[in-house]
């Protein structure tokens, strides 16, 4: 990525003596970002558990050519990587076909931008391995700053603001009574909280072997105008919040997005996360 300055990141001592090593990665950081004030996005493959990383994400400042707009998303693959690479590389062109499409309806924008990325991973093979995709894109509007956030399957977008913090997602999994409800009345199948006894999330992009039996591309898009209470907002896989709660995150408009991302990662692997960690980090 473009202006981006690269860094190298090891876990503090205190997580050294719990005799954890960390592969060193090479993590993005803005400190100085257009559309926002510093980004960042920080991986861990979680080598202890994971022998291969299937969490990916793509930042784009400036999104479109506009220094008001931004583009950020993250990927949690299962099945193998094919599926979220192909949505690191495409989905970013495809949102910007579908935003010139639909310029004032954004959220229709999403739906067909997802829609169209499925139908190319079908095309691609993606027909065991799939991918969640949360993907948040900033623009101002009337003088206002606003998020629309498009998202399928658990990786949870959450955004923090001066008194405490409010979920963006939508966490579509088997044990949900909504998607429960839709799956069943579509004739899908759920076996123990999993489609067809196989997959736990019920939404996402690729899968189509699980397609007929209740998985969706169809995301949930939110739209929030950003106020001044509001500090950041993070994207992270469930391997940040299969063990971290995000009513417990704190923050002010004084800490950046690197030592945001830090604390969250290391607060993960101190408690016990065994998936691959992927988080991304925008400060307002």
């Amino acid at each position: 990525m473009e202006g981006l300055h690269k860094i190298e990141t090891t876990y503090s001592a205190a997580f050294s003596a719990q005799n954890y090593i960390s592969k060193i990665n090479h993590d993005e950081y803005n400190p100085r970002g257009s559309s926002v004030n510093n980004y960042t996005c920080k991986e861990e493959p979680n080598i202890r558990f994971r022998p291969y990383m299937e969490d990916s994400s793509k930042l784009i400042d400036s999104y479109l050519g506009d220094p008001n707009q931004g583009y950020f998303a993250v990927f949690d693959g299962h099945g193998g990587i094919e599926a979220v690479d192909y949505c690191k590389a495409r989905m970013h062109e495809e949102l910007r076909k579908c935003i010139q499409e639909f310029p004032d309806d954004i959220p229709q924008a999403f739906i067909k931008c997802f829609q169209k990325v499925d139908d190319q991973l079908r095309l691609a093979g993606a027909i065991t391995s799939g991918t969640t995709a949360t993907v948040a894109f900033l623009r101002k509007e009337n003088y206002q700053k606003v998020l629309y956030l498009a998202n399928v399957g658990d990786s949870k977008a959450v955004i923090i603001t001066s008194t405490g913090a409010d979920q963006l997602s939508y966490d579509d999994k088997g044990t949900d009574s909504a998607e429960i409800d839709r799956i069943v009345k579509g004739g899908g199948i759920l076996i123990r909280g999993r489609v067809a006894g196989q997959l736990a999330v019920t939404r996402a992009l690729g899968d189509h072997h699980l397609k007929t039996s209740g998985v969706s591309c169809v995301p949930h898009v939110f739209r929030r105008i950003i106020t001044p209470n509001d500090v950041c907002f993070i994207i992270a896989s469930d391997g940040i919040w299969d063990v971290v709660d995000y009513n417990c995150i704190r923050a002010n408009k004084g800490k950046s997005s690197l030592d945001i991302s830090n604390e969250l990662v290391q607060r993960a692997v101190a408690s016990g996360s065994q998936d691959n960690i992927c988080v991304v980090t925008v400060c307002f």
